[in-house]
């Protein structure tokens, strides 16, 4: 059974089942920063005024498949037990979030927000649709935030995004 305890049902975006499942090169796993506030172009969203603030540490994943190009920032902050991993699509100087998988304290368990249609995908804007899975009020596999540390939270990602083999440890100094 997957991490999240369920699988992508039938419903979800053709596309998105399409880049989790299927074949990708990661032309870049990035650095992980901590105590710098996220530069708007390592996940542009022109359209939204998300950020990643200098309390979070975070990265950015860049990965090809099937002809597009793909980034998937990985943010977490220890004290709140927050987490989350955005996926995008590269379009030009923008991205199209696809899917937003996360941890909060105030909400039960792990879970993702998922673009079910073409409506949904908006170039520059982080807005996944209110589609949530597991359902808050669904059984939860994953209740607990846990230890977490940079090389947890790639791997948390990697798993979940079906990334392949992790990089070299020199890169969770």
């Amino acid at each position: 059974m997957p991490l999240l305890g369920f699988a992508l049902r039938e419903e979800f975006d053709v596309q998105l089942r399409r880049v989790i499942n299927g074949p990708k090169t990661v032309t870049n796993w990035g650095a992980w920063k901590a105590g710098i506030k996220m530069p708007r172009s390592a996940f542009p969203l022109s359209k939204n005024q998300f950020k990643i603030p200098k309390a979070y540490s975070w990265c950015v994943v860049e990965f090809d498949s099937q002809g597009d190009s793909y980034k998937l920032l990985v943010a977490y902050r220890v004290d709140l037990q927050r987490y989350q991993c955005l996926l995008g699509k590269v379009v030009l100087d923008d991205t199209i979030v696809l899917a937003r998988y996360e941890y909060h304290a105030n909400e039960p368990g792990w879970h993702m927000h998922c673009v079910c249609d073409d409506a949904g995908q908006v170039p520059g804007t982080i807005k996944c649709s209110e589609k949530r899975l597991p359902a808050w009020s669904a059984f939860h596999k994953g209740k607990e935030f846990g230890t977490m540390d940079n090389r947890l939270a790639l791997e948390r990602a990697k798993r979940i995004f079906k990334l392949g083999k992790m990089p070299p440890a020199p890169l969770f100094a």
